[in-house]
C-alpha cells in the first residue's frame, strides 16, 4: 500500500500511510481505537470504493474497490465481530455461495468432506452439520478462520481475533498462525494486546491519528516503545500502586452456589477497596457476578450489603440495593447501540429523573457533563449515536452508565476488553478514583497486569471454587497465572474472608 489515504465526512481517518507485508510473515498493526488501523485493512479488503493511493499485490497494482475483487486478488479479513449466521451449520457458513452441487441437488458428501477438511486445518474436529450457535465462541473463531482459508487467500487480516478467548485458546490460536505462516501466507495481526503482539510478530507497524508513526523489526523495539508512540504516555504510569486504607466490611458472601457453575463459594469485601477475581475460562467469575445482581437465581448460601442480607431479584433490585454490573459483553448486554450517549448513560436514573410518572429528560444533563468530560468520551456530542463509536468511547460510555448510579458495589467484568491503551489508562484511573472515594470495586479481569496492577487483593477462582487469596505484595503475573494453573486447592477457610 503506498501512501494511501481514506477520508471521511470531517475526519481523515487515513493520511497517507504507506504499509507492506511479505509473504511467511507475521507484521502487526497497532494503534488506538481511531488511529486508522481498521479503516486501512478495509481498504485492502475492498470496502471503500473511494480510497487515494497505490495498492499493489505481488508487484501488480491493483484496484481493490469491493470485497468480491479483493477476494479476487486473495484478500481474507476476519472481522472483530465475526460474519458467521448462527442458526444455520458450519458447513453452510464455511462454504456460503459456493456450496458443491451434484446436478441440481446439494452434494451433501463433497459438502461433509470439503468442511472437515477445512475445519482440521485449524484444528477442530466438529460435526458440519452443527448449527453455528450449538459451538462455543472459540470455536467459531477458528471457523470464521476456516471459511476464509477456505478462499484460499495469500493475505490474511485478523482484527482483534482473540477479544472473547480465555488464554489456553489463544494459544492454540497463536499455533495456527504459526502453521500458516510456515505455509507461506502474508498475516496482518489488529490487537490493543502487546503481550500477544510481542509473541507473534515479526514487524510492528503503529499508527496514530490516521498516520504512520513508525515499522521496525520486534527485536528493535520495546514495549515500552511501542506505547509511547501510540498514546504519548509510558506503560508505567497505568498502575501507580499506591496503598489505599479500606473501609468497614461492604459485602459478605457466605458459601454462594450455583450449580454446575461455582460452589460454596465465600468472601468479603471492603468499603474503598478493589478486589480481584481471577480465573481460567470456565471458573465461574461471570456466573457468580450474575446472580450477585440477580440476573441468574442462586441454589443456595447468603450474601449480606452493609450487614443486612441481599437477594435481588433482578438488576433493577439489585441497583436499588447499591450493586452495579458492567457485563464483559458490551454490545449485546450492555449498551443499547441504536439509542444516544445520553440515553444510555442516564438509562438507570429514570425512575429518579421522573415526576408523577413522568421522565424529565434535562434532569441528569449536568451529570451526563460532568462524567463525559472526566471519561474524555469523544465526541463530546450527548446526541451521538453509541454504535458510532469507538470501541473504547463505547466502553467508557459503559462505565459512565454505572457510574451515574452512585453503587456501593461495582462490579467490573472484563472492563478494557478490546480498547486501546489511551482509554485503558483513563478507565483504571477511574477505578482508582472510585475505590479512593469509598465505593467497592469487584475487578474480574483475564488481563493480568490490569488485574495485578489495580487490585488490593486477589482471590483465584478454578472450577467453581475460591482456590486462594492472595495479598498485593505476593501478586505478581506469575504467581497469579500459577496459582490459577493449579489443582491444589487450599481449605475453605483460609480463603472465606480475607
Amino acid at each position: 500500500m503506498s501512501h494511501v489515504g481514506k477520508k471521511f465526512p470531517g475526519t481523515i481517518a487515513v493520511d497517507d500511510v504507506s504499509f507492506e507485508v511479505y509473504a511467511g510473515e507475521v507484521h502487526a498493526l497497532v494503534g488506538e481505537n481511531g488511529a486508522g488501523k481498521s479503516t486501512l485493512m478495509k481498504m485492502l479488503a475492498g470496502s471503500f470504493d473511494d480510497y487515494t493511493g497505490r495498492i499493489l499485490i505481488n508487484g501488480k497494482e491493483v484496484a481493490l474497490h469491493s470485497p468480491t475483487v479483493a477476494k479476487k486478488y486473495g484478500i481474507g479479513m476476519i472481522y472483530q465481530e465475526l460474519s458467521l449466521a448462527k442458526p444455520i451449520s458450519i458447513a453452510e457458513n464455511l462454504l456460503v455461495g459456493r456450496l458443491p452441487k451434484k446436478g441440481p441437488f446439494l452434494d451433501r458428501k463433497r459438502i461433509d468432506s470439503e468442511t472437515r477438511s477445512w475445519l482440521s486445518r485449524v484444528g477442530l474436529d466438529l460435526d458440519p452439520n452443527l448449527p453455528i450457535e450449538d459451538i462455543s465462541p472459540h470455536e467459531a473463531q477458528l471457523v470464521e478462520i476456516a471459511k476464509v482459508l477456505a478462499n484460499k487467500p495469500c493475505i490474511l487480516v485478523m482484527d482483534e481475533p482473540t477479544s472473547a478467548l480465555s488464554r489456553e485458546e489463544v494459544d492454540r490460536l497463536f499455533e495456527i498462525i504459526g502453521q500458516l505462516k510456515n505455509q507461506g501466507l502474508a498475516i496482518v495481526y489488529i490487537s490493543h494486546h502487546l503481550p500477544e503482539i510481542f509473541a507473534i510478530a515479526d514487524r510492528i507497524t503503529v499508527m496514530r491519528d490516521g498516520k504512520k508513526v513508525a515499522t521496525k523489526d520486534k527485536a528493535e523495539m520495546t514495549r515500552e516503545e511501542v506505547v509511547q508512540m501510540m498514546v504519548g504516555h509510558s506503560e508505567r504510569e497505568f498502575y501507580h500502586g499506591q496503598p489505599r486504607a479500606s473501609g468497614e466490611e461492604r459485602l459478605r458472601v457466605e458459601g454462594l452456589t450455583r450449580k454446575g457453575f461455582f460452589h460454596n463459594v465465600s468472601f468479603a469485601a471492603r468499603a474503598g477497596e478493589i478486589l480481584g477475581i481471577c480465573g481460567l475460562a470456565g471458573a465461574g467469575r461471570t456466573e457468580l457476578a450474575r446472580v450477585l445482581v440477580g440476573l441468574d437465581r442462586k441454589d443456595s448460601g447468603k450474601f449480606f450489603l452493609d450487614g443486612r442480607e441481599a437477594s435481588p431479584r433482578n438488576m433493577a433490585a439489585a441497583l436499588r440495593l447499591g450493586i452495579a454490573y458492567l457485563s464483559e459483553d458490551r454490545k449485546s448486554e450492555g449498551l443499547a447501540l441504536r439509542l444516544s450517549i445520553k440515553e444510555n448513560v442516564l438509562a438507570g436514573l429514570i425512575p429518579m429523573h421522573s415526576k408523577a410518572g413522568v421522565y424529565l429528560p434535562e434532569a441528569g444533563s449536568a451529570l451526563l457533563e460532568s462524567l463525559m468530560r472526566e471519561l474524555s468520551i469523544y465526541p463530546r456530542d450527548p446526541s451521538r449515536t453509541v454504535g458510532n463509536l469507538s470501541g473504547g468511547n463505547q466502553q467508557k460510555v459503559l462505565l459512565a452508565k454505572w457510574m451515574a448510579c452512585g453503587p456501593k458495589v461495582l462490579i467490573l467484568d472484563e472492563p478494557t476488553r478490546g480498547v486501546d491503551i489511551g482509554a485503558k489508562m483513563i478507565i483504571h484511573a477511574q477505578i482508582e478514583r472510585l475505590a479512593n472515594e469509598g465505593h467497592t470495586i469487584i475487578l474480574i479481569s483475564s488481563d493480568l497486569p490490569e488485574l495485578v496492577g489495580l487490585s488490593d487483593r486477589v482471590m483465584i477462582m478454578r472450577k467453581g471454587h475460591f482456590i486462594r487469596e492472595m495479598a498485593k505484595e505476593e501478586c505478581t503475573e506469575e504467581s497469579v497465572l500459577i496459582a490459577a494453573n493449579t489443582d491444589i486447592a487450599r481449605p475453605a477457610r483460609e480463603v472465606a474472608y480475607g
